[in-house]
């Protein structure tokens, strides 16, 4: 039979006569969807968390550490400025501040005046009165000065204002009476002009003291050239631990040509101190 044929084992056209085809395999059916990869691809891990800038951490230990510093600074420097007279209060100022009322700040609670008291342990000088201070302590003090307080602590003003005592609590902790004292020599050197430390030394309470003031006791005795009254001034610092543990510091100030009344307004000063109201 000749001619051209349809072959259902080849599903193909053939030519008639031709030999036996050779046998082949049919072709694979159609996939019905794409076949997978032979792998997956590797997700990408997600690298460590971005840390913050190094710079601004050491900004953040630089600003801690500098306020710790400062804050120390400032706690000592409190101390320091508590003693020498030119660093307290201008008492015309301070009387100008007080009846000052800003309208942003609460109004500040007047300072109550001092009331004298009898003595109980003798007579004092005619010139003298006993106060309790609204401070938190009591003592002797001139008849006629007046009271300011300032972040320094309270004084106690001549009239014409060339003589003060000056009393205030010494916060500064591990320290002793000599030890701060020898601080503030060192610290007022270099802060007043014509600075002279006359004596610096370990005590004990001066003779007529009262009770209240122990034997634990320092006194340094100088003199300077004062910016604010334009003459020279000499300074008996007392600093002593007082019979409930704290430790105080009693300042008077006056003339350099007035010594040594300023030693005996302290002793007369002692010998009514107590602490507390």
């Amino acid at each position: 039979m000749s001619g051209r044929h349809w072959n259902e084992e080849t599903q193909r056209w053939e030519e008639a006569g031709s030999g036996p085809a050779t046998m082949s395999s049919p072709p694979p059916p159609r996939p019905e969807f794409a076949p997978p990869p032979t792998s997956w691809p590797e997700p990408e891990l997600a690298g460590p968390a971005a840390s913050p800038p190094a710079g601004r951490n050491r900004r953040f230990v630089l600003v801690m550490v500098g306020a710790a510093v400062l804050g120390a600074a400032v706690a000592s420097t409190v101390v320091l400025v508590g003693r020498g007279d030119d660093a307290g209060p201008d008492p015309k100022q301070t009387r100008a501040a007080a009846s000052a009322s800003p309208s942003a700040e609460p109004t500040p609670t007047p300072t109550p005046t001092p009331t004298a008291t009898p003595s109980a342990t003798g007579e004092l000088p005619a010139d003298y009165r006993e106060v309790s201070d609204a401070a938190g302590f009591t003592l002797a003090v001139p008849e006629g000065w007046e009271r300011t307080e300032s972040a320094q602590g309270v004084f106690y003003t001549s009239a014409d204002e060339t003589s003060l005592i000056q009393v205030f609590t010494i916060e500064e902790p591990d320290t002793t009476p000599l030890a701060s004292l020898r601080t503030a020599s060192e610290t007022l050197s270099s802060t007043n002009p014509g600075y002279e430390e006359v004596s610096l030394a370990q005590t004990a309470a001066p003779e007529g003291a009262s009770d209240a003031v122990t034997d634990d006791a320092a006194e340094l005795v100088y003199a300077y050239d004062s910016k604010k009254l334009d003459a020279r001034r000499k300074v008996v610092d007392f600093s002593f631990t007082a019979q409930d543990g704290a430790q105080y510091a009693v300042l008077v100030a006056g003339p350099d040509t007035d010594w040594p009344t300023q030693r005996t307004r302290l002793t007369t000063a002692l010998s009514r101190f107590s602490p507390g109201p």
